[in-house]
């Protein structure tokens, strides 16, 4: 099935490794079955007996009706049910794609709707969509053509929030100041947070200035070095505290059985954090350790994959066009992506050494760990307790120099 969508290239350059994935999709997810595929499951004979002992009933009221029934995972390795020795899923190699279930079907692709527009974006969690997010420069590029669907999607209608209009144009332009390379990543992600922070007081307030005008100034400054200094000054005021916050969580985060959590203990033993000892000032400088040592010059050269990372989170998230609070929904961007650099810090001094293969590893782990778990909005609640979740203390938390 093809159609014309608004698709990055990585998702036109994108294809299923199936058994050489080196962490498939068929484990550690409670797989939820739409109903019209359960229907089929539960009357075509030919599917009957293959799934009759493999579905477990969805008894909670609040997804009942979309997904009235799970696949199983077999308790002793966490796997789906209808996963091969190969790797491979019964299910597909012996009766095709159709016989999949919408979730099956669907993933890693993610499909909106907006007006009348088809969108697709790819979870990071896939490897694969990893490895190519991080590996190509050109990832990001954008293009409307048309695209090969998979065989049921499911696209979710975005709601035009109130100035839509605006909010798009600012949607354009964070993706195109986050892909400005003149600058370091970190200074764009600083400029951003301004910017956002301008066009919530423009959106409230009201102003002569429109979301187009206030986008072009930035820029403006932005060619005449305008933020160079604020940023370093701001630098120079960091406490800590956002960071202290950070290890925190992650100190305290649950035990998980995914490679997420051999992530996390390897970055915990790198920055010498033992047991649920909290984090304190032998943590800070360790992450400055790591940022002189290994993440400056790895950003020097591989900077451009994080940097489709998280244009790949504004345009999968649909931000700012759903956050009814722009600030909000970029804290939580950059919350994310401050964790992910702090697991990066951590394992490049456990390794003693941080490289591309690493970063594209850990995005995916990272990406599971973090969907499939209450990581982030712990963080979120504590930045918030703290008052820390403010542009000024997510501008101390960046690196400048």
């Amino acid at each position: 099935m093809q159609r014309d969508a608004l698709a990055p290239k990585y998702v036109r350059d994108f294809q299923c490794t199936g058994s050489k994935c080196p962490d498939n999709c068929c484990h550690s997810w409670n797989v939820g079955v739409d109903p019209e595929t359960l229907r089929g499951y539960r009357t075509n004979p030919a599917l009957i007996p293959v799934m009759q002992d493999k579905l477990i009933d969805n008894h909670d009221l609040s997804s009942k009706e979309t997904k009235p029934a799970y696949i199983k995972l077999d308790p002793a390795t966490n796997k789906c049910t209808l996963q091969e020795p190969s790797g491979l899923c019964k299910l597909q190699k012996d009766f095709g794609e159709a016989a999949l279930c919408v979730t099956c079907d669907n993933y890693p692709r993610s499909y909106k709707i907006l007006g009348e527009d088809l969108t697709v974006t790819l979870s990071d969690s896939c490897p694969e969509a990893a490895r190519l997010l991080i590996s190509d420069p050109n990832a990001m590029e954008l293009e409307f053509a048309p695209l090969t669907l998979s065989s049921k999607p499911q696209a979710y209608q975005i709601a035009e929030a109130e100035h839509y209009a605006e909010r798009y144009q600012l949607l354009q332009a964070l993706i195109t100041l986050l892909r400005y390379r003149e600058i370091s990543l970190e200074m764009r992600l600083f400029i951003a947070g301004l910017l956002v922070q301008r066009a919530q007081a423009l959106l409230e307030e009201g102003s002569d200035t429109s979301m187009q005008d206030l986008c072009n100034l930035f820029f403006e400054l932005i060619g005449q070095g305008y933020f160079q200094q604020q940023a370093k000054e701001l630098q120079k005021t960091n406490d800590g505290a956002l960071g202290l916050v950070i290890l925190n969580v992650l100190v305290k985060e649950p035990p998980h059985q995914s490679a997420f959590r051999e992530e996390l203990q390897a970055a915990l033993k790198g920055l010498n954090i033992k047991g649920r000892k909290p984090a304190g000032q032998e943590q800070l400088d360790k992450l400055q350790q790591a940022w002189k040592k290994h993440l400056k010059p790895f950003y020097k050269k591989h900077s451009t994959g994080l940097e489709n990372l998280i244009v790949n989170w504004l345009i999968r998230d649909f931000f700012p066009i759903q956050s009814k609070n722009l600030y909000d929904g970029w804290a939580n961007i950059l919350a994310r992506y401050l964790l992910l650099r702090t697991l990066m810090s951590g394992i490049a001094l456990q390794q003693k050494t941080f490289e591309k293969k690493d970063l594209i590893r850990l995005s995916y782990r990272f990406g599971r760990g973090v969907t499939h778990s209450q990581l982030l909005n712990r963080l979120m609640l504590e930045l918030a307790g703290r008052n820390l979740k403010s542009n000024t203390a997510f501008a101390r938390a960046l690196q400048f120099g």
